[in-house]
């Protein structure tokens, strides 16, 4: 008896494959909604990267290695310093260490366009 799980991973993992140099991209878009006074905005990131092709680097990549980087910078620079796991939205409820990641990532090319929804 055979699990079509299987069958299925056999057949479409070598196809879900990026090849080398193989162009790519990434779209991410968050909103949420802040509650701040009794007034209510809502609060929309959105971001679109491509793959680099002058340093060979995927867009995944790009976008998911530089922000574990950027949480490293946190850390090594004792700007973030709670004890236990924690996912990004715990990190990100801290303004200073949210806007250290996105300057971190800024930097690399790596650009989320903010828009607020009042």
């Amino acid at each position: 008896m055979v699990k079509p799980i299987y069958v299925s991973r056999k057949i479409l993992f070598d196809q879900w494959k990026l090849q080398q140099r193989q162009e790519e991209f990434t779209i991410m878009r968050f909103v949420v909604e802040v509650i701040k006074d009794g007034e209510t905005k809502k609060i929309e990131y959105f971001l679109y990267d491509e793959y680099d092709a002058s340093t060979n680097t995927s867009s995944m990549s790009r976008t998911t290695a530089y922000t574990c980087t950027a949480a490293v910078h946190l850390l090594s620079n004792q700007l973030f310093n709670e004890k236990g796991v924690f996912p990004p939205e715990l990190i990100g409820k801290h303004p200073q260490c949210f806007d250290i990641i996105l300057k971190y990532l800024e930097n690399r090319n790596i650009v989320y366009q903010k828009i607020v929804h009042v």
